[in-house]
């Protein structure tokens, strides 16, 4: 229960690192194409992310195995697309 609890909690916090870049990514874009595309997919991580907060808080004050599946799954769902679109940059 508590390494499940700290996988759910480390992957919740890098998906905030995520957050925080296209944050810092939609601030600094040039274009006003490039900042309306990045600051949709800002909103929509930080949104989802939300819930997750939401649900690992309530998941880990209550000890819920299966909230913390939950969370851990949809926590990665953005980890899988960031790594997904760095190796389609270093061989596409």
């Amino acid at each position: 229960m508590k390494v499940l609890r700290a996988a759910a909690w480390t992957v919740f916090c890098l998906d905030l690192v995520i957050l925080a870049q296209l944050g810092y990514a939609a601030l600094t874009a040039t274009g006003p194409t490039a900042q309306a595309l990045l600051r949709g997919f800002t909103v929509m991580l930080a949104s989802g992310l939300l819930g997750i907060a939401v649900v690992l808080v309530a998941s880990s004050w209550r000890c819920n195995t299966l909230g913390l599946c939950v969370s851990l799954v949809c926590a990665a769902a953005p980890l899988l697309w960031v790594t997904a679109a760095i190796i389609g940059s270093l061989f596409g």
